[in-house]
């Protein structure tokens, strides 16, 4: 069963959409410097390898500080979802992936130097309404953040293995 720690969770209702937010956040000390954790983050393709869920990461177009991605995320042992979305990075600072259809996340990485490590927080936001509509208010939040958590602590553990494993140091 999936457990929601303290202060990992907050919802509330939206006065746009009378929908349910969910926020869930995780923290995690990667022993590699910023640049080195921002490089691995910035990279769109490597989310397919890091990102439960997502199976493939398509890059639509990609400037200096942005990039528009349409990810295949598994719902479910039959389902895949595509949606669209933009990734925006500030160098070795943070890195937020954005989508709205057809759920509306927002995926924020944020990063903190901490001597030779950094200290890594990620913070999802989830807002099911477009995807479900006036059926989102019943999904209970609880349930939502004890599937999210277990994904973004995997995420963060993936990352930390494929950087501190790699042998190169920042």
């Amino acid at each position: 069963m999936n457990t929601v720690r303290p202060g990992d969770l907050t919802w509330g209702k939206t006065k746009a959409n009378n929908g349910l937010v969910v926020t869930v956040e995780r923290n995690r000390r990667i022993a590699a410097s910023a640049d080195r954790v921002f490089a691995t983050l910035s990279d769109p393709q490597t989310l397919a390898g890091l990102l439960p869920r997502v199976k493939k990461v398509e890059v639509l177009h990609r400037s200096a500080a942005s990039a528009r991605v349409a990810t295949h995320m598994a719902m479910g042992p039959f389902a895949t979802i595509r949606s669209e979305g933009d990734v925006h990075w500030r160098q070795d600072q943070e890195v937020v992936f954005t989508s709205h259809h057809p759920v509306s996340v927002e995926s924020r990485w944020s990063f903190a130097p901490d001597g030779k490590a950094t200290n890594l927080s990620v913070k999802l936001t989830i807002d099911l309404t477009p995807m479900l509509g006036p059926l989102a208010a019943m999904v209970p939040p609880d349930q939502v953040a004890g599937m999210i958590g277990p994904d973004l602590d995997h995420a963060l553990t993936a990352l930390a293995r494929r950087i501190e494993g790699s042998g190169v140091r920042g």
